[in-house]
């Protein structure tokens, strides 16, 4: 099974060290399993199951973590750097190029684009910290990047999400917009001299934003596009967790066609082809296809 080296733009203390870097290994049919399966979940969750699921990390006897301690690991990652492992597992499972559409929002255009994940992943951080110092307004704040169990306490009450096609969007109406809420913002605040007030004015929120985006700059994942038709340059976000979630979905049939063909060549059940790693089940499928046609293999 393919195993990668995964950088972390931002990274994590453990152990009294500072860790940039773990180890991802492939999908497996049984991740993609789970994963459509688990649609009624908001994706900072299905983002935490999927990456404790195919995260390693070893402590300092070099023994791996259990799954409880990487279950919180991921949780407590920087919102950059769940996102960097996302794009970097996408990147094995389905290749390098993200193949979307969007709309253009002054000639409605639909535009298709290939997007490389190598053009959009952002480099580790120099001199990286548990916490930061910033003054706003009057405010002496201490603050910490926003993290996966930030998120998952912003969505937790909020309605079962609806299912989409795997279409980019250029209204402000996005999972960023509503992440980037007040009450969002105040889980990273840690202290603030004087206290601050019950509500945050939008020119506060706006410092805090763009300061959290100087922090864990892979967090803030937007394209710049220019429409050949009208020649309008916009930005949109790109959400790359529910992107790759809505991919898996949708060639889950995929998955249980190719279940079926190896099963129907190679007598294996279903347990032993849901734990083949992706490239390997293709592999097969290829080397069936192969034999049937009658090349040479």
């Amino acid at each position: 099974m393919r195993r990668l080296a995964a950088q972390l733009p931002h990274g994590f203390q453990a152990n009294n060290a500072w860790i940039k870097q773990v180890t991802i290994r492939e999908f497996t049919g049984y991740d993609e399993q789970l994963i459509a399966s688990s649609q009624n979940f908001f994706p900072p969750f299905k983002t935490s199951i999927l990456l404790a699921r195919i995260t390693e990390l070893n402590n300092n006897n070099n023994n791996v973590l259990s799954n409880f301690d990487m279950l919180q690991t991921v949780r407590n990652l920087s919102i950059g750097d769940r996102i960097a492992l996302i794009l970097q597992l996408r990147k094995i499972t389905f290749g390098n190029i993200l193949q979307c559409t969007l709309q253009c929002p002054k000639c409605t255009n639909k535009l298709s684009l290939d997007i490389p994940i190598d053009s959009i992943l952002q480099p580790p951080k120099t001199n990286p910290q548990t916490t930061y110092t910033l003054q706003i307004d009057n405010y002496t704040l201490k603050i910490r990047p926003l993290n996966g169990t930030d998120l998952e306490t912003i969505t937790q009450n909020q309605n079962t999400p609806q299912t989409t096609t795997t279409t980019i969007t250029s209204t402000p109406d996005t999972a960023i917009d509503t992440y980037l809420s007040e009450k969002l913002l105040r889980l990273c605040i840690l202290s603030s001299n004087p206290p601050l007030p019950k509500t945050l004015n939008n020119q506060f929120q706006t410092q805090l934003s763009t300061k959290l985006s100087e922090i864990d700059r892979q967090a803030d994942l937007t394209l710049n596009i220019n429409c050949p038709l009208c020649n309008q340059t916009f930005q949109t976000p790109l959400d790359i967790e529910d992107f790759f979630f809505q991919e898996i979905t949708s060639r889950y049939p995929q998955l249980e066609r190719e279940i079926h063909w190896i099963a129907l060549h190679y007598h294996w059940n279903e347990k032993t082809i849901l734990s083949l790693p992706s490239s390997k089940r293709k592999r097969y499928i290829e080397l069936i296809n192969a034999s049937i046609s009658g090349e040479n293999i």
